[in-house]
């Protein structure tokens, strides 16, 4: 019931919102395959027009050798294209963080 509650917020907000949400932010595990979730919020992303972050979080986590393989599964399960925006990140180790902010700079302030 919790989650029921959520998504409906969720679908709220976005509903009123769309017009003021001007780049978004799609969080995805890097270890995982992005979730029936994820590719609800892509999915709304495309549909709306509004441009996408894409960051595969949790970077640490993997070894060096498995890191191209899991991108490739979120580029594969998000259809993503040469266009969209995929970023490595690690809160841990702070990877990304930089291209992340530059790029969110650039979304608000052009």
């Amino acid at each position: 019931s919790e989650k029921e509650r959520w998504a409906r917020l969720m679908e709220t907000y976005f509903q009123r919102e769309a017009d003021a949400i001007t780049t978004g932010v799609l969080i995805v595990d890097i270890r995982h395959k992005p979730t029936a979730n994820d590719l609800v919020m892509h999915d709304w992303f495309r549909q709306t027009g509004c441009p996408e972050i894409v960051v595969a979080n949790k970077l640490d986590k993997l070894k060096k050798s498995q890191v191209e393989p899991a991108l490739e599964l979120i580029r594969e399960t998000l259809e993503l294209t040469e266009r969209d925006t995929l970023i490595p990140f690690s809160a841990e180790k702070g990877s990304g963080k930089d291209e992340l902010l530059r790029l969110l700079v650039d979304a608000c302030c052009g």
